[in-house]
């Protein structure tokens, strides 16, 4: 029954003999039941297993296709920056970072401390205090830039209105 039901949702390796489902051991759980089969998740995972399915993870590595004119637009770039370098412009680059909460949420990496700081189990919107969304604008050669904290991730709209006044901080290289 398990194979009339992913008949259409199997992939699998030709060289290795691997397969695996595109439906979840819970997906696959409830349509056996539609056909009066009750079984477990669980259950369900070891009969896959003993199938010759395997647990997988998605890669990332297929690749869009870009625009035939990708490499001009660089090309163009770069003798636009090469052309206000040699005239002393100024070189601006400028982005928008992805969105944050702000509040007692865990953050990647672990820092020196005597003890461990004790933060939210789950990152809910709810719990948090705002969201920050850092936007850079940065000067190439005069090696100057500024991080500005706001509340837009769109970055020409939040370059024309601007942060609020006590959302900002600037940043100097040394």
């Amino acid at each position: 029954m398990i194979e009339f039901l992913l008949e259409y949702d199997t992939a699998g390796d030709p060289i290795t003999g691997l397969k695996w489902s595109r439906r979840t051991t819970d997906k696959i759980a409830l349509a056996l039941g539609d056909f009066g089969i009750i079984v477990s998740p669980n259950t369900v995972a070891r009969l896959l297993h003993q199938m010759g399915y395997s647990l997988r993870v998605n890669h990332k590595q297929l690749s869009t296709d870009g625009s035939p004119d990708r490499n001009d637009q660089f090309l163009y770039l770069g003798d636009l920056r090469q052309h206000f370098q040699r005239r002393g412009l100024p070189i601006i680059s400028v982005d928008t970072k992805k969105r944050e909460l702000v509040g007692n949420f865990k953050n990647l990496g672990p820092r020196w401390d005597l003890s461990p700081r004790l933060v939210n189990d789950h990152d809910f919107r709810s719990d948090s205090t705002g969201i920050a969304i850092p936007y850079g604008i940065y000067d190439l050669l005069a090696n100057r830039g500024s991080v500005v904290v706001g509340v837009s991730h769109d970055t020409p709209a939040f370059a024309a209105r601007g942060p609020l006044p006590h959302r900002s901080f600037q940043v100097e290289p040394h």
